[in-house]
């Protein structure tokens, strides 16, 4: 049989129809389909842009930098959130200094009296002035840890079976206890470990902590001792319930960020049609840029930051031709949301609000947006003057019909939902009083506040304008 090549046309027709994902590793594999890829429209599920990884539909692709000269079976991850300490790195220098300790002056985190972890993690209040005490103090430390992992290979726990549920909850308090500052485990201590498949757990975790441990000091010492190792970085792709695979070794020349933009371009960059993406979300600190000739047409948009470093990543790459936003996610703060910001907030059509506490009641009383989801705000606000406030304005103002304001309740009591409404009703002489909601007039229609319960049986209190005629929910 005879079998012919596709035509270009045909080409596009089919990859357009391939798994983002799939069209991402045959361009990387066959640069001669590389301009067919790129001609062809490109539809995304979900998109999620972090500081240092991509994730399109279910699969994460993050570059990473690692040091090659350690004296273990794999190379050790430098860069990233640190599993000792919490804190961030994206870059190291030639000795390997990470850059937060560069950024304190090369002063080693900790031992200054403040409330601030060490290097390994620990609260040591302990004031030593120096690096030499600071790296002194964290050898103490190691030579602990190596102490309690000779406990814990020695002891014998009473067999005990248990689910595994209180298994994950015993072995949490397990590695929470005695690091602050670290000393050995007393007998109690141990007793979380409740059978030997747990005290492997434990083996396998304070093994690993050494390890890291080690590999901490070595890192810093290079310095002192004009050691000059090697690092490399490795493109990483993450699936959903695997585990990561390293795609491809990138040489490292101490710009972690250049290596994170260098992917985003060819991912998205030189495309000839808008990028549609069904749901945007945005978790970035670190200045990564996107490709500046980018653009999508995105339905749904999560920021899952401040709005005001998120909006100078996006706004760039969002094409007019997605507003108005099917829904829109933000965050907010204390702080007072710019005037920008609330212009981009009225584009979307359904206005999901995650808040602190109290929430920033000068934003909710100036929001427009017709329909709005508070996700988290106490339910002290709905209890205070400030949600008297709030339908005053609704109701001297007008509200046109359809505006429709839920407020999550983090009480599950209806009592708590009765007292709310009680309350409103003896502001507002005019309102009337239903099962579990009161109606109050306004000019043209009806101000409707509910309250309710959803399948999970969370409550929610809703106020919406109505028409005047209409009596149910």
């Amino acid at each position: 049989m005879n079998s012919k090549p596709l035509t270009y046309d045909s080409l596009k027709t089919v990859i357009q129809y391939l798994d983002p994902n799939t069209r991402f590793l045959l361009s990387s594999r066959a640069p001669s389909i590389r301009t067919a890829e790129r001609a062809a429209p490109l539809r995304i599920g979900s998109l999620l842009i972090e500081s240092h990884r991509i994730w399109v539909n279910n699969i994460g692709y993050e570059c990473e930098v690692y040091h090659k000269g350690c004296k273990v079976k794999r190379s050790y991850r430098v860069s990233g959130l640190s599993r000792l300490n919490g804190k961030r790195t994206c870059n190291v220098d030639e000795f390997g200094t990470r850059d937060y300790i560069i950024k304190a002056g090369g002063m080693l985190p900790g031992n200054n009296g403040d409330f601030i972890c060490s290097l390994f993690g620990s609260y040591d209040r302990q004031i030593i002035p120096t690096n030499e005490g600071r790296l002194q103090r964290l050898k103490e430390i190691l030579e602990i840890e190596k102490q309690r992992l000779n406990q814990i290979m020695n002891y014998r726990p009473n067999e005990n079976l248990m689910d595994r549920k209180d298994e994950y909850t015993s072995f949490y308090l397990f590695k929470i206890i005695g690091t602050d500052p670290p000393k050995l485990y007393t007998k109690k201590e141990l007793e979380i470990l409740k059978n030997e498949e747990m005290v492997k757990k434990a083996i396998k975790y304070v093994k690993d902590r050494i390890r890291q441990m080690e590999n901490e000091i070595n890192l810093f010492q290079n310095k002192s001792k004009n050691i000059r190792p090697k690092f490399e970085i490795y493109l990483v792709k993450y699936q959903r319930d695997c585990k990561p695979r390293v795609i491809e070794p990138v040489k490292y020349t101490g710009d972690l960020h250049k290596a994170e933009e260098n992917l985003r371009d060819f991912m998205f960059s030189n495309r000839k049609h808008v990028i549609r993406v069904n749901l945007l979300k945005i978790n970035q600190t670190c200045p990564v840029r996107m490709p500046h000739d980018l653009k999508m047409r995105v339905k749904n948009l999560n920021f899952k930051e401040k709005m005001s470093t998120a909006l100078e990543l996006v706004k760039p790459i969002i094409d007019e031709s997605s507003f108005p936003l099917e829904t829109l996610t933000i965050y907010v703060d204390h702080d007072d949301v710019q005037k920008s910001e609330y212009e981009f907030i009225r584009s979307s059509k359904l206005l999901f609000c995650h808040m602190g506490v109290y929430g920033n009641f000068r934003f909710i009383l100036s929001l427009q947006n017709q329909k709005v989801n508070f996700v988290t705000l106490s339910t002290q606000f709905l209890r205070s003057d400030n949600f008297i406030v709030l339908i005053k304005s609704w109701v001297e103002n007008n509200k046109p019909i359809g505006t429709c304001f839920t407020f999550s309740l983090s009480e599950l009591k209806d009592e708590i939902a009765d007292q709310i409404l009680n309350k409103v009703k003896d502001i507002f002489v005019d309102a009337t009083a239903g099962n579990k909601f009161i109606q109050i007039p306004m000019a043209s229609a009806v101000l409707k506040i509910i309250y309710f319960r959803n399948a999970s049986s969370h409550l929610f209190i809703r106020m919406a304008v109505v028409p005047d005629q209409q009596t149910s929910e």
